[in-house]
């Protein structure tokens, strides 16, 4: 692996990801917020968490998976179970859509519920597609997909300002997106057929989808759990508390896709070359925590003046949250390239277990303080699970390799 190669593909990924974030989070959402207000725009950040836990997962899984295992389907010179697995994962997407937005709705809207399930098809199909750049390794076609991603979002905001719709601003993101990717794929064209390692494939997309719903759930159950606890005006204001935080992890975590599209290639890795990127990453991570408490004051004050206040009294543990999670997701390549797929599970199943315990015992006490701090404390358990997982593991796969020669 060339070091100066990994490296400008990482700053391309960083980049490509950074772009459309930054775009969404400080330009089209205040906009959101401005015009609709406090209780709305609660509901609406509540729906965007929502159709992000039921999408992304299916497509990300897919895409992992494809990326994994794409070698193994070339040696055989066999194509096909991807289209099949898209389709059902499309279809499970959508009726988990139609029942959670109807919930956090509190009626049944046939055209909000159809604009949000289009959202989440597209968002689907995105994250699966992209899987054939980052097969190629070409991050370059990675950067100007977001900046597709972002002019999208950008007419879809003039269009919400104009229209109301604030669906618009992912369906024109999301739909750009998804005909680049389709123009410069060929994924869509392979045969809708089972091939003889279907189940196998299977069996790992569902393992690792349960792992990756875990993860997402809890990655935005804060959201969703806050709503009915607490009320819309709640989850903007929480919302608002992690925006900096957020936006530094979501720029730094595209790190872990260049890591597992490189590392698939690999059959070993040593504690060296891992602790040095634990290393990195710490020393990366304490400059973002410490940039993003000085620096919230004055983008929060500016883009949500009418809460900023409120939000600014849990910004030291919200960000504390981030960059932690940050090194996680720098870890969970390694555990998913050099460990058996279950791991996955016992890792998030755990995790949600301490989330639910610490988030809601502290939540009565402190209310949303507590929450949050209960959310800090299970991010720093699944990190230091991980790290126990990836070095017990590694060391005792080395000991068999000698032991094996």
């Amino acid at each position: 692996m060339s070091k100066k190669k990994f490296l400008i593909d990482s700053l391309l990924n960083i980049v490509a990801t950074a772009i459309p974030i930054i775009i969404l989070q400080l330009f089209t959402l205040p906009i959101i917020g401005d015009r609709l207000g406090e209780e709305q725009y609660g509901l609406v950040v509540t729906l965007i968490s929502l159709f992000t836990v039921l999408s992304f997962p299916f497509g990300n899984v897919l895409n992992n998976i494809r990326l994994l295992i794409d070698e193994e389907y070339s040696k055989k010179r066999i194509s096909g179970d991807f289209n099949i697995l898209l389709i059902s994962s499309i279809a499970l997407s959508t009726i988990m859509m139609i029942i959670g937005t109807i919930y956090y709705e509190g009626k049944f809207s046939f055209i909000s519920i159809s604009l949000i399930v289009l959202i989440s098809c597209l968002n689907l199909l995105r994250e699966y597609l992209g899987v054939s750049f980052r097969l190629q390794l070409n991050y370059k076609k990675i950067v100007i997909n977001n900046v597709i991603l972002t002019i999208g979002y950008i007419l879809g905001t003039f269009l919400f300002s104009s229209m109301g719709y604030w669906q618009f601003i992912f369906i024109f993101g999301y739909g750009f997106s998804v005909l680049y990717i389709i123009k410069n794929s060929t994924l869509l064209k392979e045969p809708v057929v089972r091939t003889d390692i279907f189940n196998s494939t299977t069996y790992k997309s569902i393992v690792l989808l349960g792992s990756s719903l875990l993860t997402n759930v809890l990655n935005y159950a804060d959201k969703l759990l806050i709503f009915p606890l607490l009320g819309p005006a709640a989850v903007t204001i929480y919302y608002t508390a992690t925006i900096i935080g957020k936006i530094m992890s979501m720029a730094i975590t595209p790190i872990n896709g260049v890591i597992l599209s490189y590392i698939a290639r690999m059959e070993k890795f040593n504690h060296k070359t891992f602790g040095s990127i634990m290393l990195l990453t710490g020393i990366v991570g304490i400059i973002g925590y410490v940039f993003t408490i000085w620096i919230s004051p004055f983008v929060l004050g500016f883009l949500y003046p009418d809460w900023a206040n409120e939000s600014l009294k849990y910004i030291y543990i919200t960000t504390a949250t981030a960059i932690v999670g940050v090194i996680s997701s720098v870890i969970q390549p390694f555990i998913l390239k050099f460990n058996h797929i279950n791991w996955q599970l016992i890792i998030n199943g755990s995790n949600v277990i301490v989330y639910m315990v610490c988030a809601f015992v502290l939540y009565q006490f402190y209310g949303l303080m507590g929450f949050c701090i209960g959310i800090f404390i299970s991010s720093v358990y699944q990190l230091i699970l991980m790290i126990c997982i990836f070095i017990v593991s590694n060391r005792r796969n080395q000991e068999e390799h000698v032991m094996g020669e």
